[in-house]
């Protein structure tokens, strides 16, 4: 019987491990295609993933959720990214002006969502999904960033905000979730009410503590390593333990698996030098890129269409909703701090991606409601599962396109100048 066991276990690991093959693989070849016809990469991992999974059914649901562990490294890596952005230096003249943008998006994407929810869908759900709605994925604007090497007051406002953007939205889910439950009239409301309020604080203050005590330690690490050959290896080694000691530890502890390693990766980059930080961003960069492909290859692979017919009109309410908060709610906010025309109007397009810190805030709404209206859970559940989806392949050209537009992006910049030249020589040698 043991010999079974072990012999089923070992076919099971075989088969991961081919799964994770053939996802890199489908996800590099579809990121390279998507870059041929100037469309992200990560859209061609996510139509990869569509294509295993949902498409063609070649990598299995259970197969992906034991693949989960992927997907929580990768965060951790995004978010550490995130923070090594957040040099107080840089934000000491922003700061105030990063928390303004930041608070009145978040409210104003809630707000359009619950009031475009409201005309299909109760009151109490309407809220919950508004709260749900201001949630921002920093994983697809981190990685264009880097791939289009952005760089100028767009970018230098986007990241911050991306970074904020998820101890607001877990304060917000936290208080809108309690309202929202009071208003279903669910049995123990006050008890409700209570636990949403003080289990997001709770969630907030370990996942500072615990990513100040991390990156404390790391940062002490990496300035302790002696400039020889071996450097980078060393260097690789402490962030690698720094983002994986972070990441589990939060998930163990129930803390923010996003929250957690952005805070270390900030103290980690205001304690470094210039040149250790030079040294860790080109180590992360030259590492991380088959984890990422595998992260968004497996979220497109998790993505259902059914989930989009399930959502119905109260799914349209949110994906407009959403994109109009976003974008009147980062004008508003840009225009209330005086920040430049480029952020104010390329800003919202930029915080539309959302995927992993929603499908977490509907789950926890998911349990929290199904007990007393399972409809109503259902309902929340697909809606943003629908909504994940649209934005998870649409949101990334967008953002794209508002580093282009907005002249960030540096990678395109050289195209069209390199383009002007070829023109230049072209009709020079004609005339």
């Amino acid at each position: 019987m043991g010999f079974i066991l072990s012999v089923a276990s070992s076919h099971d690991v075989s088969k991961l491990i081919i799964y994770v093959g053939l996802i890199i693989l489908l996800g590099l070849l579809f990121g390279r295609l998507a870059e041929i016809v100037k469309v992200p990469a990560i859209t061609g991992y996510l139509i990869a993933g569509l294509v295993l999974g949902p498409v063609m059914g070649v990598v299995d649901i259970g197969s992906l959720h034991q693949l989960s562990f992927i997907s929580d490294i990768a965060l951790g890596f995004i978010a550490f990214q995130v923070g090594n952005e957040l040099w107080f230096g840089k934000l000491k003249k922003s700061g105030m002006k990063i928390v303004v943008i930041t608070i009145v998006q978040a409210l104003m994407t809630s707000l359009a969502v619950t009031l475009l929810a409201m005309i299909f869908i109760d009151l109490s759900v309407a809220l919950i999904l508004g709260a749900i709605a201001a949630a921002t994925a920093p994983a697809p604007i981190m990685i264009i960033v880097k791939k289009y090497r952005a760089k100028g007051e767009l970018t230098d406002t986007v990241l911050p905000v991306v970074g904020l953007d998820d101890a607001v939205g877990v304060i917000l889910f936290g208080v809108l979730l309690s309202v929202g439950m009071t208003l279903m009239g669910t049995s123990g409301g006050e008890l409700s009410f209570l636990e949403a309020m003080v289990e997001p604080m709770i969630e907030l203050g370990i996942s500072i503590a615990l990513g100040l005590a991390i990156g404390i330690i790391s940062g002490f690490s990496i300035k302790s390593i002696s400039p020889d050959k071996d450097r980078q290896e060393k260097n690789l080694i402490v962030v690698t333990v720094t983002v994986l000691i972070t990441t589990g530890t939060a998930l163990f502890l129930g803390a923010s698996p996003i929250l957690t390693p952005m805070i270390a990766g900030a103290v980690v980059t205001n304690m470094i030098n210039k040149d250790c930080y030079v040294l860790e961003e080109r180590t992360i960069r030259f590492f991380v890129p088959p984890i990422m492909i595998a992260f968004f290859t497996i979220a497109g692979a998790s993505l259902q269409f059914d989930v989009i017919l399930a959502a119905g009109a109260v799914g349209m309410m949110y994906i407009v909703g959403r994109t109009v908060g976003k974008v009147f709610g980062s004008y508003v906010g840009t225009s209330m701090v005086h920040s430049s025309p480029n952020v104010k109007k390329y800003l919202g397009a930029t915080l539309l991606p959302q995927s992993g810190v929603a499908i977490g805030l509907s789950i926890a709404a998911f349990n929290a409601i199904s007990p007393f209206n399972m409809d109503f859970a259902l309902t929340i559940q697909n809606v943003v599962l629908a909504a994940v989806l649209v934005f998870e392949l649409v949101a990334p050209l967008l953002v794209k396109m508002a580093f282009e537009k907005s002249g960030e992006s540096q990678e395109f910049n050289e195209r069209v100048v390199s383009n002007r030249q070829r023109k230049s020589k072209l009709a020079h040698s004609q005339s």
